[in-house]
């Protein structure tokens, strides 16, 4: 890698503000940053440590719902549709939905959902809500917001106009880089662009595309592309020296890429109008003439660049003969046997079934994938997303204990398998053994998600704190208060042994 370009690698030597990482850091206001160690400091406004968490909490979450709701709001756009109406209703089970009205969490008006967004920005403002339990409540509406207007619609709407996923054999790992043909890698998570570059790269038999993130995760279920990267390895993408276009859409694309780019001969494309990255080109996408047109472009400009290709690149790359790892893909609530899986529940030939989502944090333990592998002997693990790609990286996603369900959006197929297993077995979500953990998250969608998941009544996990303290009546709150009225929990553990003891013997974490 050239000399003037610092890798992630150096770039994690910049500590994490410890005050900020436990959510204790207000700067909602300009009479701070106000930062309240303790649970009998207040801030300038008055606000208490609770209050404080509970807001940072709360917009973080928000943060998340608008990206999910943002990727479908952008497929109805591209595909000149809108949002139909009473949707959750359609989707949730009754009991939930009554739940949810009986709490006044649900929104019931197309587009409400976005104004909600909006309100919880506005709850959380200085001098508004100071009352933190019900700013947690937002979160758990902004969970449900998140999971049926962002996770299952994006889903619907991509396997209505991109077809199911089926079950197949797929290929991952920076090995998928082929040097002796025109790389095109294309990252981010919004599949418009991506699924107009599959059919044109079709006719150009010199070209290798590959996929990066979750708009790779998506290719690879649905299209079986091969899968090069997940977020924490898109720089060793570009930096393998042979990709000769990188094309991006939005969210988790690191702004260090415009650098890196400049030191090799790669070439940065952007295709959604929300997302700029400096001296980029631009070229947006905005309905399916656009993504053809665009896509044929794309792939002209690829081919004339790799003649820029450093000298002894190619060898270079195969010099360090990254490894291929063979994958199993491609399930989703309708192709993975529901009815062998709740015989085995009901049965106890296995223990539950844990949800594996989200991102892959470096500043987190590092050992979860050798305790999910542990735990598979005894559960079904379904997973998605950068979580996935890991799993795969160590030869785990055999579709027969590992399940890749696909993006990080496709965690509504997890949600769906879990419905349809409690309508199955006659019972409710909450009375089986289903967990999702978050071990390693890294964005603000990982949270979101975590709200969904508890706004169901399946218990959640994160492996990483996320702006919360053990000490603090909010993670009390997420840990207890919750089971009255959800019968779900959120809870921190960091260790995987500790974990692993909780969990190693049924899903019942915390007892209710």
């Amino acid at each position: 890698m050239p000399n003037d370009f610092v890798p992630i690698s150096e770039r994690l030597k910049l500590l994490p503000c410890p005050i900020g990482e436990k959510g204790f850091c207000c700067k909602i206001c300009l009479m701070g940053p106000c930062r309240v160690m303790t649970s009998e400091q207040k801030g300038v406004c008055g606000a208490s440590q609770d209050l404080i968490v509970a807001r940072n909490i709360l917009r973080f979450t928000a943060g998340g719902a608008s990206a999910h709701c943002g990727h479908t709001y952008h497929l109805l756009n591209h595909f000149g549709e809108t949002f139909t109406d009473n949707y959750i209703k359609e989707k949730s089970p009754d009991y939930l939905y009554k739940l949810w009205d009986d709490l006044n969490i649900l929104p019931k008006v197309k587009m409400e959902h976005f104004k909600d967004i909006s309100e919880a920005l506005h709850t959380s403002t200085m001098g508004t809500n100071s009352d933190y339990t019900d700013v947690l409540k937002w979160c758990m509406k902004l969970g449900i917001i998140d999971g049926y207007y962002g996770l299952y619609f994006a889903t619907e709407l991509e396997d209505k106009h991109y077809g199911k996923p089926e079950i197949k054999k797929g290929k991952l790992n920076l090995g998928v880089l082929n040097p002796d043909k025109v790389n095109i890698a294309i990252h981010g998570h919004e599949p418009m662009f991506a699924q107009a570059i599959v059919k044109e790269a079709k006719n150009y038999p010199e070209v290798n595309l590959v996929g990066v993130c979750c708009t790779g995760a998506s290719l690879l279920a649905r299209q079986g592309v091969p899968l090069a990267a997940h977020f924490m390895l898109q720089e060793d993408v570009v930096a393998s020296g042979i990709v000769d276009i990188l094309v991006v859409d939005t969210q988790c694309i690191m702004p260090s890429l415009k650098d890196l780019c400049e030191c090799y001969h790669t070439k940065i494309v952007t295709t959604s109008e929300i997302a700029r990255i400096e001296n980029a080109l631009h070229m947006p996408v905005r309905n399916e003439d656009d993504a053809k047109r665009i896509a044929q472009t794309v792939i002209k400009m690829a081919i004339g660049n790799k003649l820029y290709r450093r000298k002894n690149a190619e060898q270079l790359f195969k010099q360090k003969h990254p490894q291929i790892k063979e994958v199993t893909v491609g399930f989703t609530e309708d192709n993975i046997n529901i009815d062998d899986i709740a015989r085995k529940l009901s049965k106890k030939e296995i223990k539950g079934i844990i949800g594996v989502v989200g991102c892959v944090n470096p500043r987190a333990n590092q050992n979860w994938v050798k305790t999910f592998e542990k735990l598979s002997k005894d559960y079904l693990i379904l997973c998605s997303g950068c979580m996935a790609f890991e799993f795969g990286k160590n030869s785990l996603l055999d579709g027969k204990r590992f399940y890749h369900m696909g993006s990080c959006v496709n965690n509504a197929r997890i949600a769906e398998v879990f419905k349809r297993l409690a309508q199955k077995l006659n019972k409710q979500i909450t009375e089986l053994p289903f967990l999702i953990s978050c071990p390693m998250p890294i964005s603000e969608k990982a949270v979101a998600i975590g709200f969904f998941f508890a706004a169901i009544g399946v218990d959640v996990h994160f492996g990483y704190p996320f702006l919360i303290s053990s000490d603090t009546n909010v993670a009390n709150f997420l840990a207890n208060t919750l089971r009255v009225k959800f019968n779900s929990v959120i809870f921190v553990d960091t260790d995987p042994n500790t974990f692993y003891d909780k969990v190693k013997d049924g899903l019942i974490v915390i007892p209710r």
